[in-house]
């Protein structure tokens, strides 16, 4: 029985959504460094809004979506979890030689970023490679 998971995914136009999420996202990330203004409002505003921003792209369909991809999701989708994972486990276990008070264990944050990052170069250098091979 095959799950068709492309109506588990956002449409199509959510990556235009994505890319206005993250001009707002650089735009409170721009304002953070202003004197008058709090930072500790704007720089975490302007990373969570472009951690959505990832979000809503890499969870919707391409413009021209195919049935491969949806395999090709999910061939890149587990990796992605595997390394951001190691990626979190690694930095922890490097954090235990520290001495107790410079501790800085990894932020859920950079492991959703890491974790998406990793999904789309992945999917994207799968995709264009199959693509060349055609």
């Amino acid at each position: 029985m095959e799950v068709e998971t492309n109506k588990h995914l956002l449409p199509y136009y959510f990556k235009i959504i994505s890319f206005v999420i993250a001009g707002l996202a650089l735009i409170s990330t721009i304002i953070s460094f202003n004197e008058n203004l709090d930072p500790n409002i704007f720089l975490p505003l302007g990373k969570y809004l472009f951690l959505l921003a990832l979000a809503f792209f890499s969870f919707s369909k391409e413009k021209n979506e195919k049935k491969s991809f949806n395999q090709l999701r999910l061939k890149c989708l587990i990796p992605a979890i595997i390394f951001a994972n190691i990626f979190f486990l690694f930095e922890t276990f490097m954090e235990l030689f520290k001495s107790v008070e410079h501790r800085e264990f990894m932020s859920a944050f950079k492991v959703l970023l890491i974790f998406h990052v990793y999904y789309l170069v992945s999917f994207y250098y799968y995709k264009n490679k199959k693509a060349q091979r055609h």
